[in-house]
């Protein structure tokens, strides 16, 4: 994936992230990255789970916490989209505005 604004990782600069497959390890140490709410109101909701998310983007592409965190945010978006096609789902059009990532959002471990 590339970078709309590049990071500095390991002591260089980086513009592309390599993301590899998550293990039950990964999702263990970090969280799920997400949670579903089911109403009848507004149907299906995906509720994203930005600790966890951003634990899981440095984890499975190699790059320090602190790294993943200093992406830019339509970056970090467009990573959180690579990862959800690992667990089988996709984010829906408009949820980028609706997308909470306070610290404490979503539900899982905080790294």
């Amino acid at each position: 994936m590339k970078l709309s604004q590049a990071i500095q990782a390991h002591g260089r600069e980086v513009s592309e992230l390599t993301f590899r497959q998550p293990t039950g390890a990964d999702v263990s140490a970090c969280g799920f990255p997400f949670s579903f709410s089911v109403t009848e109101e507004s149907g299906t909701t995906v509720n994203p789970n930005a600790p966890a998310i951003t634990a899981l983007i440095a984890r499975l592409s190699d790059i320090p916490l602190s790294s993943a965190k200093a992406l830019a945010f339509n970056d970090w978006m467009a990573a959180m989209g690579e990862l959800f096609s690992f667990f089988g789902a996709s984010i829906p059009a408009g949820l980028s505005s609706a997308v909470s990532t306070s610290p404490g959002s979503g539900n899982g471990s905080h790294a």
